[in-house]
């Protein structure tokens, strides 16, 4: 059977959460894919009972989450490649929606809705916002105005190598780096509505440690300031745009910040094109 997408399970230290992630990725009803399990300096071992190729373990070194999902990257052999985190869940649904997509609109990134689940509870809260009013190509200013939680981002293997894949180098946002380095190159991108994976919040988790550290726009700064050197001239002003947006708000939350930007979608057109 031709694998045309590689899913990759990121892990470090949570081997009951990485066997339910891992789960969730094999009840998926697309089956045209390989599973690549990235340990990032943990002791993920495989169960006893399962079949030797049943996936494919890449051993990294506590190298933090952008080396790992870099790992899994270049371990990639489908056409697509798409994440799950181990304290994530894939909703059925997840790959086969995105992969359809993708095919149908020759997309090299296409992204759904993340819920956001309480570990350890039933509680549900709102999903990880993008404010793009109808599902629909996307482009660079309409990428900057939100982050597509990873779990829910099915990405062209090819194309995210080109760009380098994620940023190493960042504390936060390794991923939305990359999906505006792939905007950037001129990508062609297109979201679904539809809510594909679940994102479980924990108090030790790096959300979390944002939060509590009041830093979320340090971070958002950070990115910003590490993006403008690689982008286009138009879209370096762009992220100036947006940088001077986070600047003059009260923004804690990356939902502030989506917020915040909800609005500014036309004016950081406005500003990527002005001389």
């Amino acid at each position: 059977m031709s694998r045309n997408v590689t899913a990759v399970i990121t892990t470090h230290v949570r081997p009951v959460h990485v066997y339910e992630a891992l789960s969730s990725v094999r009840g998926e009803t697309h089956q045209a894919m390989e599973i690549v399990i990235v340990d990032d300096g943990g002791s993920f071992v495989p169960p006893a009972h399962e079949p030797d190729l049943a996936f494919h373990v890449v051993r990294g070194a506590g190298a933090g989450v952008g080396r790992a999902r870099n790992l899994g990257l270049a371990a990639a052999r489908g056409e697509y490649v798409i994440f799950l985190d181990d304290d994530d869940v894939a909703m059925p649904n997840r790959i086969a929606r995105l992969a359809s997509e993708a095919t149908d609109r020759h997309a090299d990134l296409c992204f759904g809705m993340t819920r956001r689940v309480v570990d350890g509870t039933d509680d549900v809260l709102d999903s990880v916002p993008t404010h793009l009013d109808v599902p629909g190509a996307v482009g660079f200013c309409d990428l900057l105005t939100c982050a597509p939680h990873v779990n829910a981002v099915l990405a062209r293997t090819e194309a995210l190598r080109a760009v380098g894949g994620f940023d190493e180098d960042a504390e936060h946002f390794d991923d939305w780096s990359a999906w505006l380095r792939m905007a950037d190159r001129g990508a062609t991108i297109w979201s679904v509505s539809e809510t594909v994976a679940d994102w479980r919040l924990h108090g030790n988790g790096l959300s979390a440690r944002v939060l509590q550290g009041r830093a979320m726009k340090d971070r958002l700064m950070a990115l910003f300031e590490r993006l403008m050197s690689s982008l286009a001239e138009e879209n370096a002003r762009a992220v100036a745009a947006a940088r001077d947006i986070v600047g003059s708000a009260d923004i804690v939350t990356y939902d502030d910040y989506a917020d915040a930007l909800a609005s500014a979608r036309e004016a950081l057109r406005v500003a990527s094109v002005m001389v």
